[in-house]
């Protein structure tokens, strides 16, 4: 019970949203903010001006009025920054093995409980969410357009929440800029939950206006990350697009627990997400050769801002490696521990 609850805290953490240096302060002002109505802005860190890392930050998420509580500590209600402050994995600048260390890192912050996807506020009972997550994100999206003009490599990414993110706002990179390599990396982000869980949600969130309305076949109250996966991979053929995760990832169970209605996680429950993860994975693989995955052993959640982004290690590929790999020429493999 203390392990999950301890890798819950890490990923919802309320630490003072205060940048190192070398990250530039972004203020769009305006309709960007977070759930409680404080002010949004995000970071750059420049660099080469034909390398870009676009990269959405987690922090849980909320649907109703139990998960929306305050007191439940589910999602992250202001800004804030930890994963800048740590400095580890993919923000690690000074690293000479970090792949990404030179290029324009854009960090998009989450604080809207919504994946990054929502352009609603929410009333739950005497609660207000501002669930504006696609209205922050459009933000750092228009600031890459406007500032970067032509990209040779793009990857657009994301831990836990911002993985969901990263999937939704890939075609956009995609569109805008045609002989990119525009990879797309969602970390810990295996969109496992019952079909019933996803109208509840679209409403809650309001994802309409996240959704690349020159794709079709989105319907909000259809989709999960599952359906994206196979719609955008379908839609961009000659793109990349790939999901990393631990084989038992403690959060994301949590997360699937409380979507099915149990409070705390169960060995069924941990049992049952394991098979849907699976089961994700190959019907996206089936539908899209160009979706690729990494499984580790383990239960941590998350790796792209972890120290072991550069340690891990399945069979003889470690996963910076095969991200590497999968940025420069889009056809990595996929990896997985022996079952």
């Amino acid at each position: 019970m203390q392990r999950w609850l301890t890798a819950l805290v890490v990923v919802i953490g309320f630490a003072l949203a205060q940048a190192p240096a070398g990250w530039q302060e972004i203020r769009p002002g305006g309709a960007a903010v977070c759930s409680d109505g404080s002010p949004w802005r995000f970071y750059v860190a420049p660099g080469a001006a034909d390398k870009v890392i676009v990269n959405f930050q987690g922090g849980g998420a909320c649907w109703d009025a139990a998960t929306c509580n305050p007191q439940s500590r589910l999602y992250t209600t202001r800004l804030q920054l930890q994963d800048l402050q740590a400095g580890q994995g993919i923000f690690n600048r000074n690293n000479p093995e970090n792949p990404f260390r030179d290029w324009t890192h854009v960090f998009v912050p989450y604080c809207t409980a919504d994946l990054h996807w929502g352009n609603n506020t929410a009333r739950y009972g005497d609660l207000t969410i501002q669930h504006k997550g696609a209205v922050n994100a459009r933000q750092a999206v228009l600031w890459v357009f406007n500032n970067i003009p032509n990209p040779q490599n793009i990857l657009v990414t994301g831990c836990s929440a911002g993985g969901y993110g990263s999937i939704m706002w890939a075609p956009y990179f995609m569109r805008r800029y045609p002989n990119a390599q525009v990879t797309q990396l969602g970390d810990a982000a295996l969109g496992v939950a019952p079909a019933s869980f996803f109208p509840v949600a679209s409403r809650a969130w309001g994802i309409q206006s996240a959704l690349p309305g020159w794709i079709g076949g989105l319907e909000p109250a259809q989709l999960g990350s599952n359906d994206l996966y196979q719609i955008f991979a379908r839609a961009y053929p000659n793109r990349s697009f790939a999901q990393y995760s631990t084989l038992a990832d403690e959060v994301q169970i949590f997360f699937y627990s409380l979507i099915v209605g149990q409070p705390r996680p169960t060995p069924e429950i941990a049992q049952q997400w394991v098979q849907g993860a699976l089961a994700n994975l190959a019907s996206i693989k089936q539908a899209a050769p160009n979706f690729y995955s990494y499984l580790a052993p383990g239960t941590q959640h998350c790796i792209i801002g972890r120290p072991e982004f550069y340690s891990t290690r399945v069979g003889d590929v470690r996963f910076v490696d095969w991200l590497s790999r999968l940025v420069s020429n889009g056809r990595p493999g996929d990896v997985a521990p022996p079952r």
